[in-house]
């Protein structure tokens, strides 16, 4: 599974994208039938934001191509580190990464994962994002909306999903499904409902395009 493209609201999306710059990320426009849109490209994932009056917290994981302890030193230049209990990181042994903590402002939660058995570059190396690995999707009934990912769009549930707690897709890329009014680690800022796209690279899945019906989600599967 892959992340293509994912869509996320902003108040200020032009000045969000363009903070995103001081992640050596490319900024552009895309003509959409709302106007233009701005969009990073985060390696290989394009992120759109679309203009909003309010826009909840949203939480979303970027694959880094450095080594743990040069991307601690990368990101405090460029970002504010949301501290792990007094730490700046945090080793997940059932990912195999370690994971880094930051905002941006629009106050996401953005988590930088180095795993560990991928290769890495310096980070003075034109690319150190590679793309998103996780997109957070908080629900009122977050088992129904794993079964509904499984059944209808096709993915598959990654580990043992419980009502506080799921992930659907794979090690590479992952939905991350929550309850809404649950905290986004490691911040006390609670996950709400917004309107999200999300285009997935995933030849098991099905083929086309699925909106959820009551919650503000679209899913567009391609195939590789």
């Amino acid at each position: 599974m892959e992340f293509e493209q994912v869509t996320i609201p902003a108040t200020e999306p032009e000045t969000l994208a363009a903070w995103y710059e001081r992640l050596s990320v490319d900024t552009d426009h895309a003509d959409t039938a709302g106007g233009s849109t701005p969009q990073v490209q985060l390696g290989e994932t394009t992120l759109r934001m679309t203009g909003a009056d309010t826009a909840p917290p949203a939480h979303l994981a970027v694959r880094l191509a450095v080594e743990a302890d040069q991307t601690v030193d990368w990101l405090s230049s460029r970002a504010t580190i949301l501290p792990i209990d007094g730490e700046s990181s945090r080793w997940f042994e059932f990912l195999e990464a370690t994971a880094i903590y930051f905002d941006d402002p629009e106050h996401n939660v953005i988590e930088g994962l180095c795993y560990a058995t991928e290769s890495h570059r310096n980070a003075d190396s034109e690319r150190v994002v590679d793309g998103l690995t996780e997109v957070g999707i908080p629900a009122p009934d977050p088992l129904a909306l794993v079964e509904w990912l499984e059944t209808t769009v096709g993915l598959s549930a990654w580990g043992t999903p419980s009502e506080t707690f799921a992930w659907v897709g794979t090690r590479t890329a992952r939905f991350v499904v929550i309850p809404v009014g649950q905290t986004w680690y490691p911040t006390d800022r609670e996950a709400a409902l917004f309107p999200l796209s999300a285009t997935v690279i995933d030849d098991s899945a099905v083929r086309g395009r699925h909106r959820h019906p009551r919650l503000p989600y679209e899913i567009r599967i391609k195939h590789g």
